[in-house]
């Protein structure tokens, strides 16, 4: 009897062997060439591991200069046989080989799981620690960074949500019955994950799309059965989605002399800033569907009015200072030695930020990033 969950005869074997006669004819399409080239590591691609934290802007032609320096370093050492991160997050799925089971994680376990767990970490930009398939106190940290990122309750510990959130990170490529190669095979172990139970085969089924229907059916969304932006995001959030709630109790009336100007404003920029919850990081970005750090603070305080410059120093030093204990929605907030990054405040102690190459717009909590500043545009 065939296997209930997979696509059809598309096999694993099939599929490969299928791309070997064609690369061998140079039959391959170039779409699907890519796919695989992308699930490999490139030299091109490679990276040096880097701790937590976004990626700084340039302020001069002196940090640029400083940065060429690094890259130097990084080239000889890479040389020298150290280790450096090779797979971008989309690709992370295949890369780490998750069994799309959402089996918990906890401090002390151990095993293939723990593995893929702390591969996932890594190569969405939160694991600093060896992957050895431990799950330390640097594990759960790591974990707790994660989850807070993804609006998940932080704790520490690798549950179904952060197990669906880990697997689908990457980007939002729409996806159809009939689409193939490595975003497929991570959308279906994230499904898996979530409990949609189907094969990571690589190929957009009838099945595959049955099990994106029925999430889309369970919200009310339309069912198309097409993975667009609003599924992956779903996913991406832990398979997150509370439907708005209607209250028969009125709400408090509010006096109009109580709202500056500046905090109506806080409030549509924050508003913007939600929407692109998901949207990708690219450097020099400032929107529509992708942006820099500063690139989404702009954009978000032009939605409510204000004009800001497309650099953080620049931002900070336009506006009038606020103090950590003073902050209101809207607010931007900025980290690191020479602020060289900015997010927008959302309130309860988390910012709105574009953090960096890989990642997308996110909620972050403020403490795991070094404060440095306040201002309110106005």
């Amino acid at each position: 009897m065939p296997d209930r969950h997979r696509e059809g005869p598309l096999t694993r074997g099939a599929i490969y062997r299928g791309e070997q006669s064609m690369r061998a004819t140079g039959q391959l399409p170039a779409a699907r060439r890519a796919d695989i080239s992308a699930s490999k590591p490139s030299s091109k691609n490679i990276r040096p591991r880097r701790a937590l934290g976004p990626v700084p802007e340039p302020q001069s032609a002196a940090s640029k200069l400083g940065r060429a320096s690094v890259g130097v370093a990084a080239s000889a050492a890479l040389v020298g046989g150290l280790a450096f991160a090779t797979a971008s997050p989309a690709a992370a799925a295949g890369a780490c080989n998750p069994s799309g089971s959402a089996a918990k994680i906890t401090k002390g376990d151990r095993g293939k799981q723990v593995r893929a767990a702390e591969c996932l970490l890594e190569r969405a930009g939160f694991h600093a620690a060896t992957v050895n398939g431990q799950f330390s106190n640097a594990d759960r940290s790591a974990t707790k960074a994660f989850q807070s990122s993804r609006g998940l309750k932080a704790s520490g510990n690798v549950n179904k949500k952060t197990w669906v959130a880990l697997i689908s990170q990457g980007t939002r490529v729409k996806l159809v019955e009939g689409s193939n190669g490595t975003s497929v095979v991570r959308l279906q172990k994230a499904l898996s994950a979530y409990g949609k139970n189907v094969d990571a085969t690589g190929h957009y089924g009838k099945i595959t799309a049955s099990r994106v229907k029925a999430i889309q059916a369970k919200y009310g969304w339309k069912r198309t059965g097409i993975a667009g932006k609003g599924v992956w995001s779903f996913l991406q959030h832990g398979g997150q989605w509370s439907k708005p709630k209607h209250h028969s109790s009125p709400k408090p009336q509010v006096k109009a002399a109580h709202l500056t100007s500046s905090s109506s404003k806080g409030l549509k920029a924050l508003a913007y800033a939600k929407k692109q919850l998901g949207d990708p990081y690219v450097y020099g970005a400032n929107g529509p569907g992708s942006f820099d750090c500063s690139g989404l603070t702009q954009a978000a305080w032009r939605a409510a009015g204000v004009k800001l410059p497309h650099n953080t120093n620049a931002q900070y030093r336009a506006e009038r200072k606020v103090s950590k204990s003073s902050l209101k929605k809207g607010d931007l907030v900025f980290f690191y030695s020479g602020r060289s990054h900015v997010g927008i405040y959302a309130g309860n102690g988390k910012v709105i930020h574009a953090p960096r190459p890989g990642q997308s717009v996110q909620y972050i909590k403020m403490k795991y990033m070094p404060y440095n500043g306040a201002v309110r545009p106005a």
